[in-house]
């Protein structure tokens, strides 16, 4: 898993993995989306969480609570319903 995060980290900082319009709107605006923050910043959050319980749980998987699958679903969902609206209202 290390290996895995080094070489990420690795072609992220060597722009192999082009993140530079990551967070961008698609509209052409050049602005910050706030729904793909938001779903940005839940999933490192929720994926942070869940390496730091696989950590304390001496090799097994840890379960993932309900909880957390409502906050991941939430957090998409949002994320959906704009880029749902968005392209609906684009073809009006």
């Amino acid at each position: 898993m290390a290996v895995l995060a080094a070489m990420l980290a690795y072609h992220m900082l060597t722009r192999r993995i082009n993140l530079s319009r990551l967070l961008a709107r698609k509209d052409g605006s050049n602005g910050i989306s706030p729904e793909r923050l938001q779903l940005l910043l839940m999933t490192l959050a929720l994926a942070a969480q869940y390496v730091r319980d696989a950590v304390h749980a001496n090799g097994a998987l840890p379960n993932v609570s309900s909880k957390r699958l409502a906050v991941f679903g939430g957090s998409s969902g949002i994320y959906a319903s704009v880029k749902a609206f968005t392209t609906w209202k684009s073809k009006d």
